[in-house]
């Protein structure tokens, strides 16, 4: 009996041999998907300017892997960032889920949210996925009772940290209001003091790991001058609806096919390509 008990108990605790080699398949698979997400962030040509003769850096590696559960289709993505001297100037984020009606095809999507006050501009030589946005849609807005950046790197990490749990967010997907998940970790750190920013970091809120919402904290002067004082600026990642709060007062909305506060769009996103669900 305590025999038969124990071989009971050994087979409960082991994975089908089929259930095994499918997720290790799968796991394959994301891996070739990932890759193929950072060549073609690194393939973009992005310049910031009028002139378009100053380019932006990419991050060598994507700043987030992130999945969607709740929209299906198994999709999911990489998320990237682009900086100039050394602040997140550009995020964006190339993805894929299925093509409707054709479930052996993925669609591959690239869309961007400008974090720059000046035009920027991007394209793939010989590729698709030219595009353009205006300067100046964002705008960083000082966040209330913060208090005085900390004198060293690490006290201002934990203020950053610290402020952005001060934030909630909610977006509305069939007509129902549902509350984003902030993730904590800042997905991208300024590396150095750039221009008048002492520092920044990126933060985003999202639906699973889908990143739908993000938020940029940054220690600036204010518009008058002076020492510099905690800065919030959000900045959509859907075509959905969104809201941000700070301690349960709404600073910032974004209505679906409506620009913000009368500015340019900040937001762009396409679907470029079709490529076969299985990555040879």
């Amino acid at each position: 009996m305590a025999g038969t008990l124990l071989i009971a108990i050994a087979l409960a605790g082991q994975v089908p041999a089929t259930d095994a080699a499918d997720a290790e398949a799968e796991k394959a698979q994301q891996k070739k998907w990932n890759a193929y997400y950072a060549k073609v962030a690194a393939d973009y040509q992005v310049t910031r300017g009028e002139d378009g003769n100053r380019k932006l850096d990419v991050e060598p590696e994507a700043v987030l892997h992130w999945s969607n559960p709740v929209r299906g289709g198994e999709t999911n993505g990489s998320v990237f960032v682009w900086t100039h001297e050394g602040r997140a100037e550009l995020v964006g984020t190339i993805f894929s889920h299925l093509v409707r009606n054709k479930p052996d095809q993925k669609l591959v999507a690239h869309e961007f949210q400008s974090l720059s006050p000046e035009p920027l501009a991007g394209q793939r030589p010989g590729q698709p996925g030219t595009w353009s946005l205006a300067g100046g849609g964002v705008q960083p807005r000082p966040i209330p009772d913060a208090p005085l950046p900390a004198p060293s790197r690490a006290g201002r990490l934990t203020q950053m940290r610290d402020l952005a749990r001060e934030f909630s967010a909610t977006t509305t997907f069939g007509d129902v209001e549902q509350e984003l998940r902030l993730l904590t970790q800042p997905i991208h750190r300024q590396k150095k003091e750039a221009g008048d920013i002492l520092d920044g970091a990126l933060f985003t809120f999202v639906t699973g790991t889908d990143p739908e919402l993000m938020l940029v904290i940054e220690a600036r002067p204010p518009e008058k001058g002076g020492e510099a004082v905690w800065h919030f600026t959000a900045g959509r990642f859907t075509d959905l609806p969104l809201k941000l709060r700070h301690k349960k007062v709404e600073l910032w909305t974004h209505q679906q096919g409506q620009p913000i506060d009368g500015r340019p769009d900040p937001y762009v996103a396409g679907r470029y390509e079709t490529k076969p669900k299985i990555m040879e």
